[in-house]
């Protein structure tokens, strides 16, 4: 008889740190104005964040990552308190456009259809804003030196305020504390910032981790129903003709 054998197949997953990276919070992604004047205080210097190479920590596509961050940032000018969520976007290249393009980073891609519906920011969700426009608005005032309009008006902290609105773009994803993802097809380089809407006022900077998930396949041999019952029909054969050569004796 010819026993066939099924493959019990156990997964387990374990984290393989790849690296360890400082995240300026004065730096973003986003679309803003650098202000070089002072406006409660605080100047309002927004720096461009760089890319982090998914190659150079080997990391590829299809990889599954686990971002975990430490550290707090001030999260308003007009109301202070500590906060330390971030939000980021993978990319085909590092390219970064300037500070007043909508859409920066040229070349961002989507995450999974999973990943977005649970980390994906939404306009709803979405309330950052900058102190300049490209657009006039009610009561906003020009500035030539800038070539952008100074919002002004309404408080600058109403989250309903239109002048000055930072612009998501398809891509972008929250980080909480820490959250497990898959990195999309094509993606090379990673931006990340802090889930910030004025920039200068943040001091320490946040700590990120990039782990890889690492899974390990175990294959544990057993038999298949139908080998066990042609097991059981050869021991049943072998007892019957034991028992019939007893009688004959």
């Amino acid at each position: 008889m010819v026993s066939s054998l099924a493959g019990l197949e156990i997964l387990s997953a374990t984290k393989a740190q790849a690296a360890s990276f400082e995240i300026d919070p004065t730096y973003t992604f986003l679309r803003t104005y650098a202000d070089t004047t002072d406006y409660n205080s605080v100047k309002s210097i927004a720096g461009d964040v760089k890319a982090i190479s998914l190659s150079d920590n080997g990391l590829q596509s299809g990889d599954f990552v686990h971002l975990s961050i430490s550290g707090e940032f001030n999260w308003s000018v007009w109301n202070p308190g500590n906060r330390s969520d971030m939000i980021g976007v993978f990319s085909a290249s590092d390219k970064l456009l300037d500070a007043s393009a909508e859409k920066r980073v040229a070349d961002a891609i989507v995450l999974n259809s999973k990943d977005t519906n649970e980390y994906a920011y939404t306009d709803k969700t979405w309330t950052s804003r900058t102190l300049f426009d490209s657009n006039y608005y009610s009561d906003s005032t020009y500035d030539s030196a800038k070539n952008a309009y100074m919002c002004s008006g309404m408080s600058l902290s109403d989250p309903s305020r239109t002048c000055g609105q930072q612009t998501l773009f398809d891509g972008i994803f929250g980080i909480l504390s820490e959250i497990t993802l898959q990195i999309p097809t094509n993606a090379k380089f990673l931006f990340l910032a802090v889930n910030d809407n004025f920039y200068s006022d943040n001091a320490a900077k946040m700590l990120l981790n990039i782990s890889k998930i690492e899974t390990i396949d175990i294959q544990v041999a057993v038999p298949e129903a139908n080998a066990i019952l042609g097991i059981g029909a050869t021991i049943a054969l072998a007892l019957r003709m034991k028992r019939k050569k007893q009688i004959a004796e």
